[in-house]
C-alpha cells in the first residue's frame, strides 16, 4: 500500500486550516455582542481582546457569542456535509467538530468544557441555570452527532483507528501550540 503525501499533506492541511477557522470563528462571536454595544474588541486566532471592562450583563451576552459562532460553524459543517459531495469534505467535517470534541474532553477530564467561566456566563444569558452543564452537553451532543454522520456516510474500516489516534494527538498539539503563540503574540499587545 502506497501513500499518496501530496495528497495527505493537502487533506491534513485542510483540516488544521478548518480547526483554525472554526477558532477564529468563536473569537469574532465573542466579539460581535462588544461592538454591538459600542466596545472595543479585537478578535485573535484564538482569543478575544475586550479592551474595556464591561457590564456583566454583556459579559454573559459576550460569552454566548462564542458558543453561537461554534456552534453554527460546526452545524452548518455538517449540513453541507449531508447535502454536498466535495473533495476534503471529511477533513472539513473533522476540522469543524474538533472544538466540540475538545470542549468535551475537557468536561470529562475536569468537568467544564471549557475554562474560566465562558459555558456559566453563556447560560446565564440562555435563561438557564449558571452553574449547571447545559452547554457540556450540548457540545457533547454536537460531537457525537458530527461523528455518528460521519461513520454512516463514510463507512470507516478498522484501519483509521491508527489515523484517528494519530490526528487525536496531532489536534490536541495542535490546540494547546495554538493558543500559547495566540497567547505570547498577543497578550502582550492587548492585555
Amino acid at each position: 500500500m502506497s501513500i499518496d503525501v501530496k495528497n495527505e499533506i493537502k487533506v491534513w492541511s485542510v483540516y488544521f486550516i478548518t480547526i483554525l477557522v472554526s477558532v477564529y470563528i468563536h473569537e469574532i462571536g465573542h466579539c460581535i455582542p462588544a461592538w454591538i454595544n459600542g466596545f472595543v474588541a479585537i478578535p485573535t486566532p484564538a482569543k478575544e481582546y475586550i479592551l474595556a471592562d464591561i457590564p456583566d450583563n454583556i459579559q454573559t451576552h459576550v460569552s454566548l457569542g462564542g458558543i453561537v459562532g461554534t456552534a453554527l460553524f460546526s452545524f452548518i459543517v455538517i449540513a453541507l456535509y449531508l447535502k454536498k459531495s466535495f473533495k476534503y469534505r471529511s477533513a472539513i467535517l473533522a476540522g469543524a467538530i474538533v472544538i466540540p470534541g475538545i470542549y468535551t474532553l475537557r468536561f470529562f477530564i475536569s468537568g467544564r468544557g471549557h475554562d474560566l467561566t465562558e459555558f456559566q456566563e453563556a447560560q446565564a444569558a440562555m435563561g438557564l441555570e449558571y452553574s449547571g452543564h447545559s452547554l457540556d452537553w450540548f457540545f457533547l451532543f454536537l460531537f457525537v452527532f458530527g461523528t455518528i454522520i460521519w461513520i454512516i456516510k463514510s463507512k470507516p474500516g478498522f484501519k483509521i483507528i491508527g489515523r484517528l489516534l494519530i490526528g487525536f494527538l496531532l489536534t490536541v498539539v495542535f490546540i494547546i501550540g495554538l493558543q500559547v503563540i495566540n497567547n505570547a503574540i498577543f497578550d502582550p499587545i492587548f492585555q
